[in-house]
């Protein structure tokens, strides 16, 4: 029986004659992956007016539930009419989320008998758990989130199945509508900050007092914070294939870290600063490089210090009080540090304390295959994920992140590790108080980046990859 980690014993995907008519079901294939690429990109524009959860219609469930059907059926058609399967890897990913669909069948239908135990979440001592929740609706919505947010693995697959169709130049150009749309986001959040327009979210300090957070079209500071993030991201990955000189690039990336800072969203922050330092020192190191061997060109180094300190006393001087405050805030605003207490982090702490309680009264199936569903907002991804399916569910998440960057991986030279390996520490530190797995958004910009990467720097993918090693320019 052939192992899991040795290679496929199995012919490549067909390649097809350029010159032959192309079958009527790789046409509508690739219409349906267009369709969905464009989702991708013009999703943030399409998010300007968003509501708190459950204010109602929500279009962006919508079109994220209509861009997962165009991806998960572009794969099919084109599998079932090439009569050849994706990359196993992917295979065994999707039975991994599929046996975490089995779980949330199993609690949906436990949860009549789970009552007096799920009554135990009806306490709420800080508004920071989050709405009650209806296990007959949360359970299928925990499920269909899912489903939705993992969806681009079918894209993954497309990309070995049909390389061309995802050709760098596609890319780069759904990168730059991505980015087009949180430069609109941000310029929204400072005229946030500068009081023009009302702000959508507001933080409670520890005297009562309330503070404006600047979200853009967003409602919530972390909605702007992972447009920020992933498009900084993908200027440094694409570099020069955006079509934008350098100066520009720069510029954007100034413009989204500061946005970030006034923002208040400290993950945000945290992960920006760490986007920007790794990417920056690896661009550092070929400085040097280049200074040894007389490539080093001081005039554009100057160029862009004499932007960044133009472009930061000009924010000074029209913004100054209202960024010192905001850093002053944050820096200050952390509530105990003790994660025992009720205040650790703003609540979270009697959050986790009080989930701890709960667990430790529930019985070995609750604590093994979860509840199906969230009753109170975990702040953390992977306590989001024990709620929710439970050890099982925790160990086949881990799995499944393991084993799509595993995937990734080996199918990447060496000039696209760093920037992968950098995606996936992002989402790993976001999620310490955040759930960036829950957001099927976040999702399809974490699966996004992996197919820039691939298509950068692959291993035989993508058909235009520049003659120059490297991942940034």
């Amino acid at each position: 029986m052939e192992m899991l980690t040795t290679p496929e014993r199995r012919p490549p995907f067909p390649r097809r004659d350029p010159a032959a008519p192309v079958p009527r079901h790789e046409q509508v294939a690739r219409h349906l992956a267009t369709a969905a690429l464009v989702l991708v990109a013009v999703k943030p524009l399409l998010d300007i007016g968003e509501k708190d959860a459950g204010g109602g219609f929500d279009l962006g469930v919508l079109l994220t539930a209509l861009g997962a059907l165009c991806m998960v059926t572009a794969l099919a058609v084109v599998a079932v009419g090439a009569r050849h399967l994706p990359p196993r890897p992917l295979l065994l990913i999707a039975g991994g989320l599929t046996l975490l669909l089995v779980l949330s069948a199993v609690s949906y239908l436990a949860a009549p008998a789970r009552g007096e135990l799920l009554n135990l979440f009806d306490v709420r001592r800080y508004s920071i758990y989050g709405p009650p929740q209806e296990p007959g609706s949360a359970i299928p919505a925990e499920a269909m989130r899912l489903v939705v947010g993992f969806a681009p693995i079918a894209l993954l697959g497309l990309m070995f199945m049909r390389r061309d169709w995802f050709p760098v130049r596609r890319l780069a150009l759904v990168a730059g509508v991505v980015i087009a749309g949180t430069v609109v986001h941000c310029v929204l959040a400072w005229l946030q900050v500068a009081g023009v327009i009302p702000y959508s979210f507001h933080f409670e300090l520890a005297n009562w007092e309330k503070i404006g957070r600047a979200s853009g079209g967003y409602y919530h500071p972390m909605s702007l914070g992972r447009l920020l993030m992933f498009s900084v991201f993908l200027i440094y990955v694409l570099g020069d294939r955006l079509k934008v000189p350098a100066a520009v690039r720069y510029a954007l990336i100034g413009l989204f870290v500061a946005t970030g800072v006034v923002s208040l969203h400290r993950f945000t922050i945290l992960c920006l600063g760490m986007i920007v330092a790794v990417f920056e020192v690896r661009r550092l190191f070929g400085m040097v490089r280049a200074r040894r061997t007389g490539r080093t060109n001081r005039g554009a180094v100057l160029a862009v210090a004499a932007a960044v300190a133009a472009v930061g006393a000009v924010a000074g001087t029209l913004w100054g009080g209202a960024i010192w405050r905001r850093a002053e805030v944050t820096l200050t605003e952390v509530g105990s540090l003790d994660v025992r207490s009720d205040t650790f982090m703003h609540g979270r702490g009697a959050i986790w304390n009080d989930l701890a309680e709960i667990l430790g009264r529930a019985p070995w199936d609750v604590r093994l295959l979860g509840f199906g569903y969230e009753p109170w907002d975990m702040h953390n991804d992977m306590l989001r994920v024990l709620v929710v399916w439970g050890v099982v569910g925790v160990v086949v998440t881990v799995a499944v992140l393991v084993g799509l960057h595993r995937f990734v991986r080996a199918r990447t030279d060496r000039s696209g590790r760093l920037a992968l390996a950098l995606l996936f520490v992002t989402i790993v530190v976001f999620g310490l108080t955040q759930k960036p797995l829950a957001y099927p958004y976040f999702l399809w910009l974490f699966f996004f980046g992996q197919m820039v990467i691939l298509a950068v720097a692959g291993r035989g993918v993508g058909e235009e990859r520049s003659a120059e090693s490297g991942t940034t320019r």
